[in-house]
């Protein structure tokens, strides 16, 4: 499928004449619910929600933005493309950059596979430059359809790896465990890459190393209790991390990988390519990205 049919020319913001993020989003929006594709007149609001938008505004580089929701106020996936001459104030939004290209996407909640990967397709061209200015220089719908690259574009139609898989804070091997326990904790992640200087995957910590490497000091019956548990200054990530991990190659197709860890009863995978972290997959990520609501 070429991404042309999913961008009709309706769907096409450009310019878009507006000064905010926020009304980037809000001029989308009524104009899909005025044409009967959107049954939400509320999206804008819940999208720019406090508790919605670290999760559904996907900043891509520091020239566009993402914004992506499955919802029941649509009965097929849409794709609107908004377009700004000048960078959009989006602190509203809790960002710092200043996007000149918003493209929203929105899907119905049974919607999986081509949402993710309109996403994907998406996110890999507004990553060039060269077509964040040819959209940016766009003042017409017309003029969008007419650069190429982004008119021709295809959405495959099979996922990937690097749909779905997140980035994760690398830790260095002579890193202390308290810093990687405070990382888990406030990012609330199960697992962290042990990563060396040249961006090859050393190991994996997760939540099973930790613990492992800290029963000496968990209290035992009888002890005091209400002292709090210290975690040893000397102790390293490349202490307690496993080193036989299995990584994953970020071409490799979703099925495969989904397969390889139910087969190898492991949570997660390290992504590499060309021998170098570039992201992680999770059991987690999987599930709530393709059944998540």
């Amino acid at each position: 499928m070429q991404l042309r049919e999913l961008l009709p020319p309706e769907h096409i913001f450009a310019p878009l004449g507006v000064e905010t993020l926020h009304e980037a989003i809000g001029t989308m929006a009524t104009a899909l619910v005025r044409e009967g594709t959107l049954d939400e007149p509320d999206l804008g609001d819940r999208i720019l929600a406090d508790e919605a938008r670290a999760r559904v505004i996907v900043p891509v580089g520091e020239r566009a933005v993402l914004p992506h929701l499955r919802t029941e106020g649509v009965q097929k996936l849409i794709l609107a493309l908004g377009v700004s001459g000048k960078p959009l104030d989006a602190r509203a939004a809790g960002l710092t950059i200043r996007p000149q290209i918003v493209a929203l996407v929105l899907a119905p909640p049974e919607t999986a596979s081509l949402y993710l990967q309109t996403i994907s397709t998406i996110a890999r061209l507004v990553r060039r430059e060269d077509l964040v200015d040819a959209l940016a220089a766009a003042r017409s719908p017309e003029d969008v359809l007419r650069i190429g690259d982004i008119a021709d574009a295809r959405v495959q139609a099979s996922l990937t790896v690097r749909d779905l898989m997140v980035q994760r804070p690398p830790v260095p091997p002579g890193a202390p465990v308290r810093d990687v326990v405070g990382i888990m904790i406030d990012q609330r992640v199960k697992a962290l890459p042990v990563v060396g200087e040249k961006g090859e995957v050393l190991g994996i910590i997760t939540e099973r190393d930790v613990m492992g490497a800290l029963l000496p000091q968990i209290p035992r019956g009888g002890e005091e209790a209400d002292v709090p548990t210290r975690i040893p200054l000397d102790l390293t990530a490349r202490d307690i991390m496993t080193r036989s991990v299995l990584c994953i190659a970020q071409d490799m197709a979703l099925d495969e990988a989904a397969n390889l860890m139910f087969n190898k009863e492991v949570d997660q995978f390290p992504v590499v390519g060309e021998g170098k972290l570039v992201g992680f997959l999770s059991r987690g990520e999987i599930i709530r990205r393709l059944f998540g609501r």
